[in-house]
């Protein structure tokens, strides 16, 4: 196209009146590829039809006849128009708008020439009509179908003499029956438009959800392939290439599974005449692997069935598990340590008064006692925390937590900051005594680091009846910041710097074993009352 033509073009179209045209004429849908093809195929219309109404004029008509000074005029314009349209779709409405005027001008002017002779030349206007109808707006579309039915009301009036009424009367059924004919392609245009840009946003999405898909296959570390029926290889990521000995160029070529170089043994159990494929089977792959494969028959699939089968290196799932279990022994190693402190503190002070000289026989006994009911202590820290560690669950008995907090309240040097309430004392829980015990010195032992120095200063509280719902240990120190509050329950997380970090994590782990849950609340939030509270909810047992 000339550079004369685009920049006119281009400033027509930036121009304040083009924008207001372009509002007017096609509204703000700018027309799809396929609308501008169609368009296109409409301009090669245009020119048949011009190029029929010259011949009409030729063989009717005297050299030199206007008509075949306008079918030519006609001819020329519709070639313009048809290389503007096959060589860009700039300013579309204008030359939208163009086609439209010629078409209406043109044709008019050519029926008006050619008299009574020239009724048919009503069909000519479909194509005016129907390019306004599918590609401008509604008010754009009426107003080409009504100056269509105008130019045949008038032509009918100026040629009616010898026919009465009747013309005129012919004229306005074309010109009604072209009205209905621009309404229903305007109609027909924007069901069009609408079903192009739902296809559009699916053809969006379906594009992103493959671009994902296909970044998660070239990021997973297993290698996963899609086999067909025939046991072809139709997609397989980088991954499977690796562990089964393909390069990289020869992944998607198709090629039957059989023939890549470590999965011989794989496509011989996949053609097993069994129901189905197996779930999980091993076999040995290129230079030494192991490998593991799990298969999931896809039966549902356009085009027929398919596999997906996922291939893991056995060693990689070994060294996972090895470094599980070095982090489980350390975990359980962690926890003897910061159980057994307390115990091997207090034999050690035993054995240090005990080695005194001047104490009595009765005082030398309470000191074996005392090493005695520790060593049995470690004992059955050291047994809980390995049966801790292998995660199983236990029964424990009905008990009254009421009676253990006394217990401990008087065991206790500062018993009074502890402060005990219940909503009925003699209500049960479903608990070990002693793993109940650990948990609560735990949080009591947690409290008093916070709580001031007042009376009643840590407040215990026994919620339901006949049946513990929930036990609640609050105090009246700072609340735990909002954004550590999700890392309370985490092993080796504290914010003190003499504590493990394991105290609550054990707390957490003892209550699930017994059904129940630990959890911290705020109460009262938002007052200058509020504070926090520790809080053991066991469900109802059956």
């Amino acid at each position: 196209m000339p550079t004369w033509a685009d920049t006119l073009l281009d400033a027509a179209d930036d121009a304040s009146v083009g924008r207001r045209l372009r509002q007017r004429v096609v509204g703000d849908v700018q027309p799809s590829r396929e609308r501008l093809r169609a368009y296109r195929l409409l301009c090669w219309s245009r020119l048949a039809m011009g190029s029929l109404l010259l011949g009409w004029f030729a063989l009717r008509s005297p050299p030199g006849h206007a008509g075949m000074l306008l079918g030519s005029g006609y001819v020329t314009l519709a070639v313009g128009q048809l290389v503007l349209a096959l060589r860009s779709s700039r300013a579309f409405a204008w030359q939208m708008l163009g086609a439209v005027v010629i078409d209406l001008a043109g044709f008019g002017a050519m029926q008006f020439v050619a008299g009574d002779a020239a009724r048919e030349f009503v069909l000519c206007y479909a194509l005016p009509v129907l390019i306004a109808g599918l590609y401008g707006t509604l008010r754009f579309a009426l107003a080409s179908a009504a100056s269509v039915a105008l130019l045949l009301l008038a032509q009918a009036a100026w040629t009616q003499q010898g026919h009465g009424g009747d013309a005129l009367l012919a004229a306005g059924v074309v010109g009604a029956a072209y009205i209905v004919i621009g309404l229903l392609a305007q109609a027909l245009a924007q069901r069009l438009a609408r079903q192009e840009e739902s296809a559009r946003v699916s053809e969006d999405r379906a594009a992103r959800q493959l671009a994902i898909n296909r970044h998660v296959l070239l990021e997973h570390p297993d290698g996963v392939l899609v086999l067909d029926a025939a046991l072809r290889v139709e997609s397989a990521n980088p991954a499977a290439g690796r562990l089964l000995g393909l390069r990289e160029w020869e992944l998607g070529e198709g090629r039957a599974l059989a023939t890549y170089p470590g999965a011989a043994e794989l496509a011989a159990a996949l053609r097993e005449p069994a129901a189905a494929p197996p779930h999980a089977l091993t076999f040995d792959g290129p230079e030494g692997l192991h490998l593991q494969a799990r298969v999931q028959p896809l039966r549902q699939l356009p085009g027929g069935p398919a596999f997906l089968v996922f291939v893991q290196d056995l060693r990689a799932i070994g060294e996972q598990l090895q470094q599980e279990k070095l982090a489980a022994l350390g975990r359980l190693v962690a926890a003897v340590a910061h159980e057994i402190r307390n115990p091997l503190g207090a034999i050690g002070q035993a054995n240090q008064l005990g080695a005194e000289p001047d104490l009595s026989d009765t005082q030398r006994a309470r000191m074996h006692e005392l090493i005695e009911q520790n060593v049995e202590r470690l004992n059955r820290i050291v047994e809980d925390v390995l049966d801790l560690g292998r995660g199983s669950a236990r029964t424990g008995g009905e008990l009254q937590p009421m009676r253990l907090l006394l217990e401990l309240q008087a065991e206790s040097d500062d018993g009074a900051r502890i402060a005990l309430r219940a909503d009925d004392p003699a209500a049960t829980l479903n608990f070990d005594a002693q793993h109940l015990r650990r948990v609560l010195v735990n949080l009591l032992g947690n409290a008093r680091r916070y709580a001031s120095a007042k009376d009643g200063a840590i407040r215990v509280r026994l919620r339901g009846s006949p049946r513990v719902r929930e036990l609640g240990v609050a105090n009246d120190g700072p609340l735990v910041a909002p954004e550590l509050r999700a890392q309370l329950f985490e092993p080796f997380f504290t914010t003190d710097s003499r504590g493990t970090g394991l105290g609550l994590y054990i707390c957490q782990e003892l209550c699930a074993r017994y059904g129940a849950s630990i959890e911290y609340r705020v109460r009262q939030a938002g007052t200058e009352a509020a504070y926090g509270e520790f809080v053991i909810r066991q469900g109802a047992r059956g």
